[in-house]
């Protein structure tokens, strides 16, 4: 009997320029302990459609011709493809700044032709209050930002134990 594990997801790695869209600062944790956290929406253009897999197996297949960069999907109806998935203590540099332990959330997704997407996404950050002031003013222009989601931790963990299980069973 085969032990047959879902495929695995690609690591989440974003780098580019993207708009900054808006800026929700807020005060978040327990009444006596609150912390400044920073919610950003940030839209990324011409993303190469690959980060597609990122979300679904299937949804480049979904929404492209094969290896074409002619879309299937031809519908100005269709809304964004929107996902929920949250990407946990990521790492993102915005501009020069860089920010540890954050989520990013509320994925949308619309292809189109030339084989892209545009990405959008909510950030949640944790900032120093200069570095709000210094976000503010990137508010409506472009900023070079890069996200990149923490190393799959379980990941080596699985595969320590699997070749520890080889071993053993290797000694009868």
């Amino acid at each position: 009997m085969t032990d047959t594990q879902p495929p695995s997801r690609p690591p989440f790695k974003l780098q580019g320029p993207a708009a900054i869209k808006h800026l929700n600062v807020r005060k978040e944790g327990p009444e006596d302990e609150k912390v400044l956290a920073v919610d950003v929406k940030l839209v990324f253009s011409k993303v190469d459609r690959r980060l597609c897999a990122y979300f679904d197996d299937a949804l480049e297949g979904f929404l492209w011709r094969g290896d074409t960069d002619a879309l299937i999907v031809r519908n100005d109806f269709l809304n964004p493809v929107a996902y929920f998935n949250e990407v946990t203590g990521a790492t993102v540099k915005i501009g020069m700044r860089e920010f540890c332990g954050c989520d990013v959330k509320k994925f949308s997704i619309q292809p189109a032709d030339g084989g892209v997407i545009t990405l959008t996404c909510s950030v949640s950050l944790y900032p120093s209050s200069s570095d709000v002031s210094d976000l503010a003013r990137l508010v409506q222009d472009e900023e070079r930002v890069e996200i990149e989601g923490p190393p799959d931790l379980f990941a080596a963990s699985a595969a320590e134990a699997t070749d520890g299980d080889e071993a053993l069973g290797g000694e009868s």
